[in-house]
């Protein structure tokens, strides 16, 4: 999906910038508008945040409109909720694996892990590399994760830094 985006907006860097918040944070676009579920959003206040134009983000919009995959894409595109920091105040654990992104097994090696010492998953999210500035899966469990799976974590094919709070 990454590439199509990039091959429609190639001309237009600040654009790219624009639909890369628009996936990374799930916002959606319908009839010219950008929406966060059913919040419409100003484009002055995305512009800003973004710290582009507001023209680029209205046409990043038109640009998205214009091309039937990309407004398949954005039209059934939805927020998540990313509740790994909240986690933290209610005695949640929580684990962050850093890993590359095209290994095959590290969400199943790593849940298998929890899996055997009992520890029961909550939340977990994925973060696309192309999309995000590191590749990370986040995992929230019912309670926290001894530190002595640190080593196990890393045995894990593809695991490169494994975090716990």
């Amino acid at each position: 999906m990454w590439s199509k985006i990039v091959e429609k907006f190639e001309r237009y860097p600040s654009q790219i910038a624009v639909v890369r918040e628009f996936l990374r944070l799930g916002i959606s676009v319908k009839d010219g508008k950008a929406y966060c579920g059913n919040i419409e959003l100003i484009p002055t206040k995305i512009a800003d945040a973004i710290g582009v134009d507001r023209k680029v983000v209205v046409s990043a919009i038109q640009n998205i409109e214009g091309d039937e995959e990309l407004r398949k894409v954005f039209t059934s595109i939805k927020p998540v909720a990313n509740i790994a920091d909240v986690a933290r105040f209610y005695d949640y654990g929580v684990l962050e694996i850093y890993a590359e992104s095209k290994k095959i097994g590290i969400v199943s090696g790593i849940t298998s892990i929890l899996a055997r010492e009992g520890i029961s998953i909550r939340y977990i999210l994925a973060e696309d590399p192309e999309i995000s500035v590191e590749s990370k899966l986040t995992v929230v469990t019912d309670s926290k994760i001894p530190g002595r799976l640190v080593d196990e974590f890393l045995t894990v094919d593809g695991v490169e830094k494994v975090v716990i709070s």
